[in-house]
């Protein structure tokens, strides 16, 4: 009889474990850290030469070549030069790396930067991030991708304004569109619920759903495809920078 009632016990207990997690995992896309897609070398100060990142992950690609000024700007701490596979190690843990000059952008990349979560404060925090460095460079974007909770965003700002904002939180059902589509995007088919509420009551849709692999053919598009980077043979032989928020 005690064996049957503590078999119902571990059982229920399993049962319960399992619904706190599943909540815990829907209300919210709070970002777990993940394995550097690179091994990680002792001295960050060895010249090495691309990585590539993207997914999962969030980055800002800046029209500068002036990662100091960038550093500046996000109000990085603990700043040092560094090397890519420390750097993108590093970035999937927390910090935030600066990489040398791409084709003319800047790219900052890592889990130290804010989530655009459009649920949250930190989604207004990232547009007026856009907007700052927008306004001193002429031109910046952020990215974002986190394939557990289907979380997918895209977002441009020209001269100190968001003109362009994409975000798709597939989990909770969440559309959040702002501005007109880019020349790129109007190749797609992309919901919008902003402008059509009942767009999921059509028969037979037929639409592009975001994904990671969409995130990059926007970002390959507007600037640079962080998934290409070691493919490259313009990327020069200089040291990133490494800090954190």
């Amino acid at each position: 009889m005690k064996s049957g009632k503590m078999t119902a016990g571990i059982i229920i207990g399993i049962i319960v474990f399992a619904l706190i997690t599943i909540y815990r995992h829907k209300s919210s896309p709070s970002p777990t850290y993940y394995s550097s897609p690179v091994p990680l070398i002792a001295d960050q100060t060895i010249l090495d030469s691309a990585v590539s990142f993207g997914y999962k992950c969030v980055w800002f690609a800046i029209k500068t070549g002036n990662k100091n000024k960038v550093a500046k700007i996000l109000e990085l701490k603990n700043v040092s030069d560094c090397n890519w596979q420390v750097g993108i190690d590093k970035a999937y843990k927390g910090s935030v790396f600066i990489t040398p000059t791409v084709n003319g952008w800047t790219l900052v990349c890592g889990w130290g930067l804010p989530l655009a979560d459009p649920t949250k404060k930190n989604f207004d925090e990232v547009k007026n991030i856009l907007k700052t460095l927008s306004k001193e460079f002429g031109e910046a974007q952020y990215f974002c991708t986190y394939r557990i909770e289907e979380y997918h965003c895209w977002m441009k700002a020209l001269n100190g304004q968001v003109k362009r904002i994409y975000s798709y939180w597939g989990s909770n059902g969440i559309i959040l569109v702002e501005g007109q589509p880019t020349e790129f995007e109007q190749s797609l088919k992309l919901a919008n619920t902003i402008s059509d509420e009942n767009y999921f009551e059509r028969e037979n849709i037929v639409w592009d759903r975001p994904n990671e692999d969409l995130v990059m053919k926007i970002a390959e598009h507007w600037s640079i495809d962080p998934t290409k980077l070691e493919e490259r043979k313009d990327i020069p032989l200089i040291l990133g920078l490494l800090g954190e928020r």
